[in-house]
């Protein structure tokens, strides 16, 4: 919708835009997730299903961006502003993909911490790793396995990349009003 009126802008919430493109993204990100769950973590296609969430994450902030400032602000928008829906839409990502973490983990397959220390096992005895330097991190690893570190590693990770891609896409986006 255009806007006629420049007073009007400040009353129009990115919140619904933001939960949209953030719901969307972070379903699609689940859904990579049960992907790469399904047909196993060591796998190729997991890897390739990782990188794609990247892609989501970047792609679903921009499009936020963009949406709110073409649909919602008449085609104008405030550098903070894009950075604000940006983020929002990051963090709705982010939480989402906790949910889905603490589902895999706590009720789809409670072992699954245990599966995948194996496998980081088997990787770095692969890589030549000797068993007693194997022994020496697990004790460090094997904290960062649980549902708690890991969801706090994903709400980092999603908010700093959702952070830097507001800052470039606000900048590359922001269309300041004539005038303004």
């Amino acid at each position: 919708m255009a806007l006629d009126n420049f007073n009007d802008v400040p009353n129009v919430s990115p919140f619904p835009t933001a939960l949209r493109m953030g719901m969307i993204g972070g379903g699609l990100c689940i859904v990579f997730g049960l992907v790469s769950y399904l047909i196993g973590i060591d796998s190729t296609v997991s890897k390739v299903m990782q990188y794609l969430n990247y892609v989501v994450w970047i792609a679903f902030v921009v499009m936020a961006i963009k949406q709110h400032r073409d649909k919602d602000l008449g085609g104008f928008i405030s550098y903070g502003r894009a950075l604000g829906v940006g983020m929002l839409t990051a963090l709705i990502m982010a939480i989402m993909s906790v949910i889905w973490t603490v589902l895999l983990y706590k009720v789809i397959d409670p072992n699954f911490a245990e599966k995948t220390m194996e496998i980081v096992m088997q990787q770095w005895e692969e890589k030549g790793i000797s068993d007693d330097q194997i022994e020496d991190m697990m004790p460090m690893v094997s904290r960062f396995m649980s549902v708690g570190p890991i969801s706090g590693i994903i709400l980092f990770t999603i908010s700093l990349i959702g952070f830097v891609t507001s800052l470039i896409s606000g900048a590359v986006l922001k269309k300041n009003r004539p005038g303004a």
